[in-house]
């Protein structure tokens, strides 16, 4: 992956969604038309500074894939850059963008029958999915399982309504509330291996039929359901998942014991040109690497979103986390380079092999 390319793209509206959650519209300039082009259920990142201090924070694609806007949903976290920085920004306001990236969209063509999970605001690369699904596949149909804590913690309730009432007959809603109790039993609390079981044994989706199944929410949850997905005979290449929020690492201080050398010499490839710098164990990759000038794609830092995704030549190395490489890229030697914990002395990375 070469280095990240933002654009200046201006914000056309900000709209309250919750109360600590807002959707943001982004217009999509002429001559950057190409550039923005994304898949269902891909994010952008974007690059701000806060008290003049630089930060990138990545965010699902809300909107349809060929619409000549770009809108995401943000969740306002206490204390979170963003949404500190959000407090001052306003319409009209531009904003660095990156071009659309990650895996969690459809593969295949002409799905016939879509299952989507989503928890809180991992709703918002579903919307992206199930509006172009709707209306590019006429014969797509989906079922939908989306738990919040109440009904005023939704997320694009009214979108969702209002694509229920046209696709009547194609789009099936579940509502799952933790907090808030409703008149059906089974839609209290959250969304459980159990209750999949459940609705499988009650023939509302049947599992062997789905052609694809789309998993976004907490890591416990996206990791329960994908198991049981898997159990219950679905391919796993028939499932994506994407984890809206993992707590930050901070185990990149720890050396493994058995290592007997502490400094490791990186190479790296990157738009075709090479540069090497010496790094310990236990320090940061993608901070030390700007140390030396060297400018490494990414975003969450979490092990999450895959824009650090570099691929090893030479040398051992391994992640420490990591929440988005499947195993046959792990397996072609690629990993996340923010997870990054050298196992040689000399390792080579590169970052022009996708």
């Amino acid at each position: 992956m070469s280095k990240q390319v933002f654009s200046e793209l201006e914000i056309s509206s900000i709209k309250k969604e919750t109360v600590n959650s807002s959707r943001i519209r982004f217009v999509i300039p002429k001559s950057l038309t190409n550039q923005f082009l994304h898949k269902p259920g891909q994010y952008i990142s974007i690059q701000f500074e806060l008290k003049k201090k630089p930060y990138i924070r990545t965010y699902s694609i809300s909107s349809e894939a060929n619409d000549n806007y770009i809108e995401i949903g943000v969740k306002q976290i206490e204390r979170g850059m963003f949404s500190e920085f959000l407090k001052t920004t306003k319409t009209g306001d531009k904003i660095l963008l990156s071009k659309p990236e990650g895996n969690f969209f459809l593969t295949g063509k002409n799905p016939k029958k879509l299952l989507l999970i989503a928890a809180g605001s991992g709703i918002t690369p579903m919307m992206s999915i199930l509006k172009s699904s709707l209306k590019n596949e006429t014969e797509t149909k989906i079922t939908l399982l989306f738990s919040n804590k109440t009904y005023a913690d939704m997320m694009f309730k009214e979108d969702l309504q209002d694509i229920k009432d046209k696709y009547i007959d194609r789009l099936s809603v579940n509502n799952f509330f933790s907090r808030e109790a409703q008149s059906t039993q089974f839609l209290n609390g959250r969304i459980t291996k159990e209750k999949i079981w459940f609705l499988e044994e009650k023939k509302i989706i049947n599992l062997q039929s789905i052609d694809q199944t789309f998993i976004c929410g907490p890591t416990e949850m996206t990791k329960e359901l994908k198991a049981c997905l898997k159990k219950a005979g679905v391919s796993e290449r028939k499932i994506k998942t994407e984890l809206f929020f993992v707590k930050p690492t901070h185990d990149s201080k720890i050396i493994s014991k058995n290592l007997k050398t502490t400094e490791s010499k990186i190479e790296i490839v990157m738009d075709g040109s090479r540069k090497t710098f010496v790094m310990k164990r236990n320090e940061d990759f993608i901070e030390k690497a700007n140390q030396f000038g060297i400018n490494i794609p990414y975003s969450c830092r979490n092990g999450m979103c895959a824009t650090c995704r570099c691929k090893v030549l030479t040398g051992k190395a391994k992640m420490k986390k990591n929440y988005s490489l499947e195993e046959w890229e792990i397996k072609k030697g690629f990993l996340l380079s923010c997870q990054l914990e050298p196992l040689d002395k000399e390792i080579s990375l590169d970052f022009d092999t996708i």
